[in-house]
């Protein structure tokens, strides 16, 4: 039963060995880079600040417009049609948002558990 087994998954392992070229010195040159460009993480904040900050907008303006829809204030029809546009907006907005400071606090996360700063 091995043997068979073993008939099958050789070739199949050459095969995938030609088609995965993971060369350890260009990864290596690739980890060098990154961490060139974001030496301590700063861009990483910074980029989980601003987007941060860019939703936190985001969510003021959508809650005056409810408020404006709401309570019949300035032009209805208008705020109406602009909540209705920025509802439409919120899972693209949000997933945006969560991807960008979910990996931020994912690298935070590994560099803690391995001990880096």
């Amino acid at each position: 039963m091995f043997n068979i087994f073993k008939a099958f998954a050789d070739p199949i392992a050459e095969v995938a060995k030609e088609w995965i070229d993971t060369d350890k010195e260009t990864a290596e040159a690739k980890s060098i880079f990154v961490k060139t460009l974001d030496p301590n993480g700063k861009m990483r904040r910074d980029l989980s600040r601003f987007a941060s900050l860019a939703y936190g907008f985001y969510l003021l303006c959508t809650t005056i417009l409810i408020f404006m829809v709401a309570f019949k204030i300035g032009d209805p029809i208008g705020a109406k049609e602009a909540s209705e546009m920025m509802t439409e907006l919120f899972l693209p907005i949000t997933g945006s948002w969560a991807t960008i400071v979910g990996a931020s606090f994912g690298v935070n996360g590994v560099n803690s558990f391995k001990g880096r700063p």
